[in-house]
């Protein structure tokens, strides 16, 4: 069994004390990072993009730093839509990763100054080749639609034929939504990928049809790979006050 953390939608300042909606991102990560670390010792850990809010070189060094004082294993990140590419590429880790008979695939979700998301042609191609059996995939932004009004605007606009590029591939977890979602398939062995969206290390969106900001803490997802290819997963909270600020920075 593997014991897989995912973390997500971080949104670092390049200063450690900086501050968005009034948190500071970097304490509720640490937070974060020491809640599910007193839990377990991961085998991997996974980030899911937007981990800056300014994507620059020193956020991504400030990311790797708070995660090394609790994490040194196997990292794989993928850039969100806060991102900057390159320099998300030239500073963080995307390879993807093969451990214990599983194989843990990073999907590039992002489009370099939108918020949206898509999957290129390429990187479609590169999915389909893959085997599928004990794949978990991991990205930035969400396929389908959640009910979420005003973020399912920002899906990936090609979902679709993501999912038919995952077909046979156990889950796909994501971020971007800063809140839980969780959809199975109806039937296990069709080959239908279960989707995991997972709340912030900082703070959680609410649902509805307009921007607004929920109280809940924040958040991470263990993803439990089994020796015979299942995929168990919980959702964990960090005690951490947030203290929101709606007039601290730009919150899109």
């Amino acid at each position: 069994m593997l014991h897989i953390l995912q973390v997500t939608d971080c949104h670092l300042l390049a200063t450690p004390g900086g501050t968005l909606l009034g948190v500071c991102c970097r304490e509720s990560l640490e937070a974060v990072l020491r809640a599910a670390c007193a839990e377990r010792v991961p085998d991997a850990v996974v980030a899911t993009g937007d981990l800056g809010q300014e994507p620059v070189a020193e956020t991504y060094r400030l990311f790797l730093a708070t995660l090394r004082r609790h994490f040194d294993g196997p990292l794989l990140c993928t850039p969100g839509n806060h991102d900057h590419g390159d320099t998300f590429a030239a500073e963080l880790p995307s390879g993807d990763l093969t451990l214990g008979g599983w194989r843990i695939v990073g999907i590039d979700t992002h489009i370099e100054g939108e918020v949206g998301g898509s999957v290129s042609a390429a990187e479609l191609a590169r999915l389909r080749a893959l085997p599928k059996e004990r794949t978990l995939a991991v990205g930035h932004h969400c396929p389908v639609a959640t009910g979420c009004a005003w973020l399912d605007e920002h899906r990936i606009d090609n979902g679709e034929d993501l999912l038919a590029a995952l077909h046979g591939v156990r889950a796909y977890a994501f971020g971007h939504i800063h809140q839980v979602f969780e959809r199975q398939p109806a039937n296990a062995n069709s080959g239908e990928t279960a989707l995991f969206g997972t709340p912030s290390t900082c703070f959680q969106f609410a649902g509805g049809t307009a921007f607004a900001i929920d109280d809940a803490n924040p958040g991470y997802r263990w993803l439990h790979l089994a020796d015979d290819g299942g995929v168990a997963t919980e959702v964990g909270r960090a005690d951490f006050a947030l203290n929101i600020d709606l007039t601290d920075r730009d919150h899109r």
